[in-house]
């Protein structure tokens, strides 16, 4: 089977004759490249995915193309890049909003350090965004980046962020989040519900496009989000994956770090998949409980190996006999896509990529 045929088995009930083996090299990869730039072999787009292709990973990371575009709308934005801090800021007739990030180079990533939303009132702007945005279908960059990849993998084909995370990870924070919803309940539930009528034609877009497997790129973790699931996200998420089931298509959501308090919750509610599944050492679940936190719901398991286990001090042989152990509990009753859960880190040896995929190789042809 192709790399891309082995990611899409276990969605359409297929066994592979290997499971498929992800990883986000993007994060190694732009680290590479400040400041030296790595191997010319993998240099450019193409070099990225000579990269996964070498490395024996699924290409999908990093290869995006949704199925919808959003139109112009009346909303005013620009930003300021220096290298160090980038301002980011928003106008409508509401009023306007500004967040700053600052590159930090010991972790070669940018770091949020003021959201856009502090209060009540930078919350109606963001809500103001939201009504005046609108989509349409477009899914010409989807068609060609499956093209262009060919054989080696499958693009990330994203359905827009969901309203509470959206606000938690792109506006507020999370302690804004939280402050917000205990001081001004009704006016998040407003916001929430206008981001989410923003997206209706998007999703229509999903439902129609001939893309299969859908990513909820909602960042989610157990420590933020749990208890906010029954009173503010279960019906969202199982109204929308209805929609999407009866289309014909999958849908999976990515969730790492703290894993315990959702699994269950995303099962039930009827993801196919969960991706980025982060286990023991490093999360707070082990490879032999997944199964259980996912009851009675066929749910698959995208992930199992700890981003962290690229980076001394874990070694080769513990990588491996990590890998092994998965395949052994999840493999076998088709509810596996092996991942990195979340990225290989800037330090870590990209040659443990290759490692996992002979590991794979040579457990399947036992």
């Amino acid at each position: 089977m192709t790399e891309r045929e082995r990611l899409l088995a276990p969605f359409r009930g297929i066994m592979p004759d290997q499971p498929a083996w992800l990883a986000d090299l993007g994060y190694w990869y732009a680290a590479m490249e400040r400041p030296e730039k790595p191997d010319e072999r993998y240099q450019g787009p193409e070099g990225y995915i000579r990269l996964h292709e070498d490395m024996g990973v699924c290409t999908y990371y990093g290869q995006g193309a949704a199925t919808f575009r959003a139109l112009p709308d009346e909303v005013e934005f620009g930003a300021e890049d220096d290298g160090q801090v980038r301002v980011r800021w928003w106008r409508t007739p509401v009023g306007e909003i500004r967040e700053r990030w600052e590159y930090i180079e010991t972790s070669h990533c940018w770091a949020h350090l003021e959201y856009a939303v502090k209060n009540l009132d930078d919350l109606m702007v963001v809500r103001d965004i939201y009504a005046r945005r609108h989509y349409e279908p477009y899914w010409d960059g989807f068609v060609a980046q499956c093209e262009r990849l060919g054989d080696s993998g499958l693009p990330i084909c994203p359905v827009p962020r969901s309203p509470v995370p959206a606000l938690m990870t792109d506006w507020c924070g999370v302690v804004t989040t939280c402050y917000l919803l205990a001081d001004e309940p009704a006016a998040v539930e407003d916001t929430l519900a206008t981001i989410d009528q923003s997206t209706d034609v998007a999703f229509e877009a999903v439902c129609a496009s001939p893309a299969e497997l859908f990513h909820f790129a909602d960042n989610l973790d157990s420590n933020n989000y749990t208890s906010l699931f029954e009173p503010y996200m279960r019906e969202y998420y199982t109204r929308r994956l209805q929609q999407v089931h009866a289309a014909g298509k999958v849908a999976v959501t990515h969730l790492d770090g703290a894993v315990r308090g959702l699994l269950p919750k995303l099962a039930e509610v009827g993801f196919d998949g969960v991706e980025s599944i982060t286990t023991g050492p490093v999360g707070d679940v082990e490879i032999e409980e997944l199964r259980d936190l996912c009851g009675e719901h066929e749910t698959i398991i995208w992930g199992g190996i700890p981003g962290a286990m690229f980076s001394p001090p874990w070694t080769a042989e513990q990588v491996r006999e990590n890998t092994i152990r998965l395949l052994h509990e999840l493999a076998p009753d088709n509810r596996l896509v092996v991942g990195c859960a979340d990225q290989v880190p800037p330090d870590g040896d990209i040659d443990f990529c290759r490692l996992i995929a002979d590991t794979i190789a040579e457990w399947a042809g036992n």
